[in-house]
């Protein structure tokens, strides 16, 4: 039997089993994550072989691309998709972090890593310009990770000016609130974050489009490809792999059920009847679309970026935007035909499929993968209705 959880990308990388290692630990700490409501310091222990990913090699990274990391949070969030989505912002935003000035590269670096960056945008802080750099203050909402990370990179945009820029602070410039009370994602630890005056030195600031663009400043620092690609050309593929990770996973789980659960008013194990036999290969199916799509995605976004330094048209870049919302629909969609045919028992409070289906749900409701708006956004683009320089601005 093929087993649905095993990657197809990049699986012969060792960074992709160093995560499959991790997946029954995950598993093993979702009550703990659950009552933390952060990572335990074990699971950053365990998992800081990963935060090098996609570092250059010249800071000691992996120097790994789009379909390295697509597999490694697919295989992640089979363990604990709350931990995978702390876990995988971790990776990305050391992405993030080496895609700033040498000279603020240079002054972080220094430091022992890990080097842990969460990040928060909207809303927006205000900044002041002051001698030597910028007074920043503001409260920005949904933090991921930032009770165990060790930098923080806000959003906002200076008095007078229109223009967002970012600013890279210590974790301990900025007070964090106790906001992040759950019904799912609990481990995440996606708290407010507030500075009130806070001086940030001018090479701890850049301005958002310089760093979001292929001509950011590590384009020309490191020989790695993924460093001259615009910021969405990764970050699209985040949320699409930590669904299809967690289907994976409620498939797998509700594929071993079969084997034991047996059929309502009668005798026989659910896999032996054609109701079970039906519900698994949909889930199959459906779970086989959803990596085929993803995959396809991933292919077509590095042969873009291989072929021309040009930035991805809009029309692509909506093309990608449509096949990772299809990955989450079909990877929901996977989780609900499992949960149907599953019974009552998986709403225990041990038992994972709970955990899972309720961390699916509040992923679902992020704004990068909300349908309505998506959607209507990648229809404007296609039928050449769309105004304005920034048509795909939030297609991440």
């Amino acid at each position: 039997m093929q087993d649905v959880l095993e990657p197809q990308l990049s699986a012969g990388h060792p960074l992709v089993a160093r995560a499959r290692q991790l997946v029954p630990v995950l598993r093993g700490r979702i009550t703990e994550t659950e009552e933390l409501r952060r990572l335990p310091d074990a699971t950053v222990r365990d998992s800081e072989e990963l935060f090098g990913l996609l570092l250059p090699e010249a800071l000691g990274g992996a120097g790994a691309g789009p379909r390295e990391f697509v597999d490694v949070l697919r295989v992640l969030a089979q363990g604990d998709p709350s931990a995978a989505w702390t876990l995988s912002f971790f990776i990305a935003h050391g992405w993030m972090l080496a895609r700033w000035p040498e000279q603020t590269q240079r002054k972080v670096f220094a430091t022992p890593g890990p080097h842990l960056v969460a990040v928060a945008a909207n809303p927006p802080g205000r900044a002041v310009r002051v001698e030597g750099g910028f007074e920043l203050s503001g409260r920005w909402a949904y933090c991921s990770g930032v009770l165990n990370a060790n930098w923080v990179q806000l959003a906002a945009k200076i008095e007078g000016e229109d223009e967002l820029r970012l600013f890279l602070l210590p974790r301990s410039a900025v007070e964090v609130p106790d906001t992040w009370d759950m019904a799912g994602m609990k481990g995440t630890g996606s708290n407010n974050v507030i500075v009130d005056g806070e001086f940030v030195a001018e090479d701890f600031s850049l301005e958002l489009h310089d760093w979001l663009s292929r001509d950011n400043p590590a384009a020309g620092l490191y020989p790695e490809p993924l460093y001259s690609y615009d910021i969405r050309d990764l970050l699209v593929f985040l949320l699409p792999a930590l669904l299809l990770g967690a289907a994976q996973a409620v498939v797998q789980d509700y594929r071993d059920r079969l084997d034991t659960r047996r059929e309502a008013f009668g005798s026989r194990i659910t896999g032996d009847t054609d109701a079970g036999q039906l519900r698994y290969a949909r889930t199959v199916s459906q779970l086989r679309t959803a990596e085929a799509t993803l995959d396809r995605a991933v292919r077509e976004t590095i042969e873009v970026n291989a072929a021309s330094r040009a930035s991805m048209s809009d029309e692509m870049r909506a093309n990608i935007k449509l096949d990772c919302l299809s990955v989450g629909r079909l990877a929901w969609d996977a989780i609900q035909t499992a949960v149907r045919g599953s019974g009552a028992a998986i709403y225990r409070t041990q038992d994972p499929t709970q955990h899972f289906l309720r961390d699916v749900e509040v992923i679902l409701g992020h704004l990068t993968i909300d349908e309505d708006g998506m959607l209507a956004q990648a229809g404007q683009v296609l039928l050449g209705r769309a105004t304005g320089e920034k048509a795909t601005k939030n297609f991440t």
